[in-house]
């Protein structure tokens, strides 16, 4: 057997999805840390791991990969935040982050961008931690894989319904992507687990059942890597993964 595991943050925590190509998926959960999450989930049986939490962090300067997942998702380029230096991994709070951020990218640091750092330092303590993890945990961006999904980025905001239903519709050939949803709808409360959430981790877990791609792309097989030595891109299933390609 086979597993996959989406993980996305939520308010709660983090939450997972597992997913095994020839039963669908299989369970999902509520962590309070992204170690229990890979205590939980990584394991002899586990493939690949996708998270959407940046992973790779910048000395100076901004990610290439952030940059081309902004032009991929055109009008949906907003949900890709820019990821913070390394620095700011030390920063006491967000007026210090930003100024730390603004002296060595030239960019301030959004609160947005602030309120994710806790979550961006626990993901960066357990892949520092074993060198084993990071063949298996990889970043993702659930717009990107919807769009791959799909014939390219989807348009309405996940926060609306028509947003929702039509990730549903792209999630619904692969999966008994309603059952799930109710289902994890059910289990959580709302305040530890966003609807979006559920729709992020699913997709996540989708894709890392398929070849996948890399942005940016790395023909010569030399991938981008930070001052500690961890991948600075982003995966997303590769054209044709599944019914059609989207990027041009």
């Amino acid at each position: 057997m086979s597993r996959y595991i989406g993980v996305d943050g939520c308010s709660g925590g983090w939450f997972a999805v597992a997913y095994d190509p020839d039963e669908g998926p299989l369970d999902h959960g509520l962590y309070e840390t992204f170690g229990a999450v890979v205590d939980t989930h990584v394991r002899s049986d586990t493939d690949r791991l996708l998270v959407d939490i940046p992973i790779g962090l910048p000395e100076t300067g901004r990610r290439r990969c952030d940059e081309e997942a902004r032009e991929r998702l055109g009008s949906r380029a907003s949900t890709v935040f820019f990821a913070p230096c390394r620095a700011v991994l030390g920063a006491a709070d967000h007026e210090t982050a930003s100024a730390v951020n603004r002296e060595r990218t030239g960019y301030g640091l959004s609160i947005q961008a602030w309120h994710l750092v806790p979550k961006i330092r626990e993901v960066d303590a357990v892949l520092r931690s074993s060198s084993a993890l990071r063949e298996t945990v990889s970043e993702a961006h659930p717009e990107l894989c919807f769009a791959a999904l799909g014939d390219g980025p989807v348009a309405a905001s996940k926060s609306t319904p028509a947003g929702r239903d039509e990730r549903l519709d792209r999630l619904r050939p692969w999966v008994d992507a309603d059952e799930v949803y109710e289902s994890c709808l059910d289990a959580y409360l709302r305040r530890d687990v966003q609807r979006d959430d559920v729709l992020d981790a699913l997709a996540l877990a989708l894709a890392a059942s398929r070849p996948l791609a890399r942005v940016p792309p790395v023909p010569d097989g030399t991938v981008p890597r930070d001052p500690v030595g961890l991948p600075m891109e982003i995966r997303y299933p590769e054209n044709g993964s599944f019914e059609e390609d989207w990027v041009e």
